[in-house]
């Protein structure tokens, strides 16, 4: 005989399993990849600095463990937290231990990398206080619920032709499909070739229009094949063979940055995943692990065949302090330069706003952060991050860190939001939108914003052409 549990019997089991696994995941976090990376001390440091940074490792575990225990799915501030643990927590904490670091880190003293471990603290206590901020409002006893729908299967089959030509553009653009396996230095050497002197302008909005729109595309078919809330005929069966095609071709791994791999497949996984909660704290604890332990190994399509530097590894701390988490020290590297020069006042953040204008027409445009601060260092190579507390510190200074991190607090609370179980509910497709930011976060937060506003465009363009707002509809809860 079959023994039928309470409904609330059942909820409080789940209860009990997730904060289960948060305090595990805690610990882990916390405490036991902490003390290995005290434990691969090679230099000298004090208790202070060790304290200091460790202060951000202990913020982010905090956070990602409350991201698990809670019953809400909360991709966006799920992926910042990772970024936080990773490039601003573990990643210091290394370097600091192991006495190691990247080459950018001969350009700071030790006064600014203390500076840039409290900035960072800065910045997560405001995204942290706007992201709970809850303002008052006078209750509506019929409040109007609005989602965001799709338009109809029409319109994302003209959308899906359009992606399709986009990318067909893009391979035509660079060389052809050879191109898209080679390794990321020559594909990158491709796409600069495109009209050199329109500056970067035009190349962000050719890659971007390959890329994203396909990707767009497909997502919103996996939507629609999953929930059978529209018929799918052979002309759709046939797109969808396209489009899956052209992301193997235009996103794939090789010949794209990891960052953007990230976020494509952050993209592809929370549609599926949808509204099971297990399944994205497996995905949120499997992103972290892997950004430690597997994410610094996977350059090794970054450089044409035969001029890879051959992979030497002392240890998993030593590579993570001298591979490619830069985003600490470029940060501490930005305090030095507007320690020379002054802040820019908002002129560095023109070039973000204005991205579309080609340099030809605009000589004075500004560079990317990232680009300006390589400069002001000298160093030979100026492919170099600009996290998103250089951004904001090299416009306003303190002030602008405080804002830019409370206004990200409150647009990653507004997005998630739109994983409640009651919005995924009422058939609202508002959260294909949003799991496709949560992934491109990890581009955003890393920097520059200039080299990143591409994609980001044409992300919005298309959730714009493909979703419209309606009025919710009562739905089987996911």
């Amino acid at each position: 005989m079959t023994t039928l549990l309470p409904a609330g019997t059942e909820t409080g089991r789940r209860s009990g399993v997730r904060t289960a696994a948060a305090i595990v995941a805690f610990l882990m976090l916390a405490v036991v990849l902490p003390l290995l990376i005290h434990g691969a001390s090679a230099v000298f440091f004090t208790d202070t600095d060790f304290l200091i940074r460790y202060a951000v490792v202990l913020y982010a575990a905090v956070k990602l463990a409350l991201v698990l225990a809670q019953p809400a799915i909360r991709p966006v501030s799920g992926v910042f937290w990772i970024f936080v643990y990773t490039c601003m927590g573990v990643a210091p904490l290394a370097q600091l231990t192991t006495g190691r670091s990247t080459p950018l880190a001969i350009q700071v003293d030790d006064r600014m990398l203390t500076e840039a471990s409290l900035l960072t603290l800065v910045g997560l206590v405001c995204f942290d206080v706007a992201y709970h901020l809850r303002l008052r409002r006078a209750a509506d006893p019929h409040p109007r619920r609005r989602v965001l729908r799709l338009r109809g299967m029409k319109v994302l089959r003209l959308f899906s032709l359009g992606a399709l030509a986009a990318g067909l553009v893009y391979i035509v653009q660079v060389g052809g499909l050879s191109v898209f396996f080679l390794s990321r230095q020559e594909a990158g050497e491709a796409l600069d070739a495109i009209n050199p002197d329109s500056g970067q302008a035009l190349r962000a909005i050719i890659s971007g229009a390959g890329s994203v729109a396909n990707l767009c595309a497909l997502i919103f078919y996996i939507h629609v094949v999953r929930t059978r809330e529209h018929a799918v005929a052979m002309p759709d069966i046939l797109l969808m063979a396209a489009l899956t095609v052209m992301n193997i071709v235009v996103n794939n791994p090789i010949s794209n940055s990891r960052y953007w791999t990230l976020a494509v497949l952050f993209g592809l996984i929370l549609p599926l995943i949808r509204g099971r909660k297990g399944l994205f704290n497996l995905a949120i604890l499997g992103g972290t692990f892997a950004s430690i332990f597997v994410f610094p190994l996977s350059d090794i399509t970054r450089r044409a065949a035969g001029t890879q530097a051959p992979l030497q590894v002392d240890s998993v701390w030593t590579m993570i302090a001298t591979k490619d988490y830069d985003q600490f020290t470029m940060l501490a590297n930005t305090l030095g330069y507007t320690a020379d020069h002054g802040l820019s006042w908002g002129m560095q953040a023109l070039g973000p706003l204005l991205f579309w204008v080609p340099r030809v027409g605009w000589p004075d445009k500004p560079y990317d952060t990232g680009v300006e601060v390589g400069i002001w260092m000298n160093n030979s190579n100026l492919n170099l991050s600009a996290p998103l507390w250089a951004e904001a510190w090299i416009n306003f200074g303190l002030p602008g860190v405080v804002l830019a991190f409370a206004g990200l607090g409150v647009l990653a609370r507004r997005l998630d939001a739109g994983y409640r179980a009651d919005v995924l509910g009422m058939g609202s497709v508002g959260y294909l939108g949003i799991s496709i930011f949560a992934g491109y976060l990890f581009i955003l937060m890393r920097g520059s914003l200039l080299q990143s506003m591409g994609r980001l465009m044409i992300l919005a363009i298309s959730i714009l052409i493909l979703t419209t707002a309606a009025n919710a509809r009562k739905g089987r809860t996911p």
